[in-house]
């Protein structure tokens, strides 16, 4: 076992004494010396400490060769980058949110901490596309609600990442297999807002309302693509319509209150807001109801002292 040499050789690397190696651990510079002379052998209670000061695992400590790491935290994202597990990925994760809430944290440090989640980024994604693909897979003979929504998942992970010809090639092939589906419709009209092609989406959303009158999902949509057109009367018509179908969801009144928002049209973004605020005590939401409450408060106040804030 050449514990003694590796801890010589990693004190140096981090060109530190005897004496302050032995403060940082709470012993005497003799002690230290006793161990890279080989004389004695560090208290097993010591090693995970010596660990963290000298930047290695207490396993490393005991290896044949041993190469030195700049802290513990780059250790741990070297084994991290090795194993690309979510268990190691916590494990140096911690370790570097240690560093910076002791104010001790490099900036090269920081860097690493950023490349520790870009990885985690890569396999987060690689890991939703390889369970969103057996989902499909497994029910695309059912055509379940399951299997439709998973491929709203899969196709809204697609837009995000920028790979909107992939996504639209992809809605467009299940579209043409199956184009009596409301569901299908729906994939359609979001790849067409995720990506941004207003104007197609537009004509589509028409067509889906001439053949689905009821669903407020695509009249919905359908207001969305008027505001992005900048036709706001449009689709402010197309909201309250969506409104008015259902019932049970709120999220085309959100899209009312921060378009007024957008276009500083308080007075209404006022009555909006209000109405969010009665729908979600009806429902039974007080928590959400309180929270918006905050909004019409804010507005009263902006209205009653003639402030006007800018345009967005």
């Amino acid at each position: 076992m050449k514990i003694g040499k590796n801890i010589k050789k990693l004190r140096e690397a981090k060109q530190i004494t005897q004496e302050q190696l032995g403060k940082l651990l709470n012993v005497s510079h003799q002690a230290v010396s006793k161990w890279e002379n080989d004389a004695a052998l560090p208290d097993i209670s010591l090693l995970p400490e010596m660990g963290r000061v000298l930047g290695v695992l207490v396993d490393d400590l005991l290896t044949e060769k041993i190469d030195p790491y700049e802290s513990y935290a780059d250790r741990l994202f070297g084994i991290y980058c090795e194993s690309r597990t979510m268990e190691n990925f916590l494990r140096a994760e911690e370790e570097y949110r240690k560093l910076i809430e002791s104010g001790k944290c490099t900036n090269k440090e920081l860097c690493e901490y950023g490349y520790l989640y870009h990885y985690h980024m890569n396999d987060c994604k690689k890991k939703a596309f390889e369970m969103y693909d057996r989902v499909i897979e497994a029910e695309k003979e059912s055509k379940s609600e399951v299997y439709y929504n998973t491929l709203t998942c899969y196709v809204s992970l697609k837009t995000q990442l920028g790979q909107y010809d992939e996504a639209m090639t992809l809605c467009k092939q299940i579209f043409e297999e199956d184009t009596e589906n409301v569901q299908v419709y729906d994939l359609m009209l979001q790849v067409y807002s995720s990506t941004g092609k207003y104007q197609e989406g537009l004509k589509f959303a028409k067509e889906a309302v001439n053949k689905f009158p009821n669903e407020s999902d695509m009249v919905g949509y359908m207001g969305e693509f008027y505001e992005h057109l900048e036709c706001y009367e449009e689709a402010f018509e197309c909201w309250d319509r969506a409104i008015e179908l259902a019932d049970k969801y709120i999220h085309w009144m959100f899209s009312k209150v921060f378009c007024y928002q957008r276009l500083g049209r308080k007075q209404e973004e006022l009555n909006q807001w209000k109405a969010i605020v009665s729908w979600l005590e009806v429902k039974g939401f007080e928590g959400g109801a309180e929270k918006h409450r905050q909004n019409i408060i804010r507005l009263e106040e902006e209205l009653a002292s003639g402030k006007v804030s800018e345009e967005k």
